[in-house]
């Protein structure tokens, strides 16, 4: 029986080993002591909250340190503005002396030989003559400047009044009863006369005027009309708008008015230079035989068939307003008023047959905008 508890001691006799093993080491507290005899051992949760707190606070110190130094450094900025934008001191003193210090005594610059002459008058001071006061002067006893017109003012509301105009134009039945309708009539007369005179004057019954725009011309009061036909397609025309308050037609534009006619100028190859109104473009490619200073131009009426190219010198001083023309246009159907003439074979055989010589540009545009600019 005894022999039957051997294993159960052998086991007993290991548990003790193992308890009386771990007391000595001290993990187990000795019988009869209390919890607080124990050594202070802090729980694993606890420290994981310290820690937190501990980061915690880290972070609001450092954040705290951040903010001052930027305040400190925005104050900097704000002193450094004001002083590089305070205006600079000024010695009223010192400048009100610098008005009536002397001129230094001229003295040889040792460039040129001085004249004792030149020299002994500089030295000389003028005494100061007084100031005479000030007068007061009112703002209404100055001259005003007139505002430059550019273009009819308000051509909508003025439609009934341009319509009329427009219809006693067109109904005219002869150039004499015509002529009072038109801008610059003593100008215009003899063209008008010799115009009608190859050309006939169609009767066209009215319909009315449909879109209209001011032309902003400086000093002219000019507005674009497109006047409507029962009997015919519309047409536009520029009327000029006087200081009594009519409305007259600038006729030169209306019939594109040319000294010849287009194909007449073709055929007779005329040598002296005619007023034609033209459209110009520039070519796609220049003649061979141009040469560098050459600007070339393709030409053509606006009513009438045929294409010529045109030639001129850039560098002309009397054709500039030409090329502003054209640059204004992009060099693309610009409306021009020129004097051409072909070309004399026996003074520039190299550029006879390939084409007319642009001697001169008259008004803007097909406009001739003659005399002083009204206002």
């Amino acid at each position: 029986m005894f022999a039957a508890f051997q294993p159960y001691r052998r086991s007993s006799s290991g548990v003790e080993q193992r308890i009386r093993n771990a007391w000595v080491a001290g993990s187990i507290p000795a019988f009869g002591s209390t919890q607080t005899d124990m050594p202070d051992q802090v729980p694993r949760g606890r420290g994981s909250r310290a820690r937190r707190a501990e980061e915690f606070w880290n972070r609001i110190t450092l954040l705290v340190g951040c903010g001052a130094v930027v305040g400190i450094i925005a104050a900097v900025i704000v002193v450094i503005s004001q002083q590089v934008m305070r205006p600079p001191m000024v010695d009223e003193e010192y400048v009100a002396a610098s008005f009536h210090q002397e001129q230094p005594n001229p003295t040889w610059s040792g460039v040129a030989k001085s004249d004792t002459a030149l020299l002994n008058a500089a030295n000389k001071t003028k005494p100061m003559e007084p100031v005479p006061a000030a007068t007061a002067v009112s703002l209404s006893d100055l001259p005003q400047a007139e505002p430059v017109v550019a273009g009819i003012e308000n051509i909508d509301s003025k439609r009934e009044m341009i319509s009329q105009a427009l219809e006693s134009f067109f109904k005219a039945e002869s150039p004499d009863e015509r002529l009072p309708l038109v801008r610059d009539m003593e100008r215009v007369k003899p063209l008008m006369m010799s115009y009608y005179s190859r050309e006939p004057m169609p009767a066209l019954r009215w319909r009315g005027v449909g879109r209209m725009v001011r032309v902003d011309e400086p000093g002219y009061r000019f507005g674009y009309v497109q006047a409507l036909f029962e009997d015919a397609k519309p047409t536009n025309v520029i009327v000029e708008e006087t200081d009594d308050g009519r409305y007259l037609v600038d006729w030169e534009c209306f019939v594109r008015y040319g000294e010849v006619a287009w194909s007449d100028f073709l055929r007779m190859k005329p040598v002296e230079p005619k007023l034609l109104r033209v459209i110009a473009s520039k070519p796609a490619t220049a003649p061979s035989m141009s040469t560098g200073k050459s600007e070339w131009l393709e030409l053509r009426h606006p009513a009438e068939s045929g294409t010529v190219l045109g030639y001129f010198d850039r560098n002309d001083p009397q054709l500039a307003t030409l090329v502003q023309q054209l640059e204004q246009g992009q060099w693309k159907d610009v409306p021009v008023t020129l004097r051409l003439c072909f070309p004399d074979g026996a003074s520039t055989p190299q550029l006879s047959g390939a084409g007319v010589q642009i001697v001169g540009i008259e008004g803007k545009g097909w406009l001739i905008l003659c005399g002083d600019a009204r206002l």
